[in-house]
């Protein structure tokens, strides 16, 4: 912020040597006014009125930009929830499966401790 001001200091000094050497009189008409002002006042002021909209074109380049960014995030945000919403479901059936099949493999057959053998139910 300091570097800011102090080239806007030097920008604004520079500009002041500039009117004070250049100050012949310009008569600026513009559609139906009529200004009478020194050359290095109006060179200032067009100076300064560019600075100024190119300010603006950059601030709104800017919101521009940060929106995207934001829409982005918001994306990205739903794929995270909806890839977690489909992992947590497929854990699910996971465990799910792999505890049909212990049950079915319990069921299925049965050992007979005194022979030996085992038989389907």
């Amino acid at each position: 912020m300091k570097s800011y001001v102090l080239a806007l200091a030097l920008g604004m000094l520079l500009a002041a040597f500039y009117a004070v050497q250049n100050s012949g009189m310009v008569i600026v008409k513009f559609l139906m006014w009529q200004w009478s002002l020194h050359q290095g006042i109006w060179e200032v002021l067009v100076f300064a009125a560019g600075a100024v909209l190119m300010w603006i074109t950059s601030f709104a380049a800017h919101i521009e930009s940060r929106n995207k960014y934001r829409n982005d995030i918001k994306e990205l945000k739903k794929r995270i929830a909806d890839l977690e919403e489909e992992k947590r479901s497929l854990l699910d059936a996971l465990q799910r499966g792999s505890a049909s099949l212990t049950k079915e493999a319990s069921s299925e057959t049965e050992f007979v401790a005194n022979e030996g053998t085992e038989f389907e139910k």
